[in-house]
């Protein structure tokens, strides 16, 4: 695991997957004692000598997949401490996962925890985080928001500019509201899930808005001339993704066509 530092953040970067090319990378963070995101499971062994010796205070949680509360266990077992997620998540959180053999070699069933609703402010000794709802990826996804810093924990909501599959959970028509919505707000640097630190990470926000509404512009004109989901899938995204194939479809560029328009 590698460990880099932003402020009083620390960035952990982690390669989680048993084998290629089944390995993805993971990131999460450590801002002044509040843990961002909690990796994944297959990742434990190796980041868990390093994180039972920093101090975590709080744990927030941007959505329930695997990938980022896989340790979340561990860390209220080792730490004792609270671990907050968006409400309507706290049922499934308690719940060890069953996923998918494909998710499984990537990240590792997750074992179910006690979560609690997250607040609309998280505080820390030296930063202030406001929360918002930001769904898109998942119908219950947080960022948090530290102004002052300008900073923006996105979790999955960004990841990359030009998106080419999305996941069974994932709704571009929310991803498009909730990029409007937080571009509104006022951050340099963009924190995420599986892409890292971004500088001028609102400008790229942008650049993603804009390339959904373009997709959005291009699925409308093709539906209005009689072409069905599929038909469109193939016409806007010919070459079909790895992730497509070995998921059977859970992650697809069909799932982009069918919900951002």
């Amino acid at each position: 695991m590698k460990i880099t530092k932003i402020d009083r953040c620390n960035v952990y970067t982690c390669i989680s997957g048993l084998m290629p090319p089944f390995q993805l990378v993971v990131y999460f963070y450590n801002a002044d004692g509040l843990l961002i995101d909690a990796g994944s499971a297959n990742i434990l062994k190796e980041a868990s000598l390093i994180l039972k010796n920093e101090t975590i205070k709080m744990v927030a949680l941007t959505h329930v997949h695997e990938d980022h509360t896989g340790m979340a266990h561990w860390l209220q077992k080792e730490k004792n401490i609270p671990i907050y997620i968006h409400k309507n998540s706290i049922n499934e959180a308690s719940q060890n996962s069953n996923i998918p053999l494909y998710r499984r070699v990537v990240w590792g069933n997750r074992r179910g925890f006690h979560a609690q609703p997250i607040p609309e402010v998280l505080q820390t000794e030296h930063y202030t985080f406001d929360v918002f709802d930001a769904p898109g990826h998942h119908p219950y996804h947080i960022v948090l928001h530290e102004k002052n810093m300008g900073w923006l924990f996105t979790g999955d909501l960004f990841v990359s500019i030009r998106q080419l599959v999305a996941f069974k959970d994932e709704n571009i028509t929310d991803t498009i509201v909730s990029l409007q919505k937080l571009l509104s707000l006022d951050f340099d640097i963009v924190f995420c899930g599986h892409s890292g630190v971004h500088k001028n990470g609102k400008e790229k926000m942008k650049k993603k808005l804009e390339y959904f509404m373009d997709i959005q512009s291009k699925v409308k004109a093709l539906k209005e001339k009689g072409f069905s989901i599929e038909e469109i899938d193939t016409k806007l995204f010919p070459k079909k993704n790895l992730w497509t194939i070995v998921s059977g479809g859970e992650w697809s560029s069909r799932n982009i066509v069918k919900t951002v328009y």
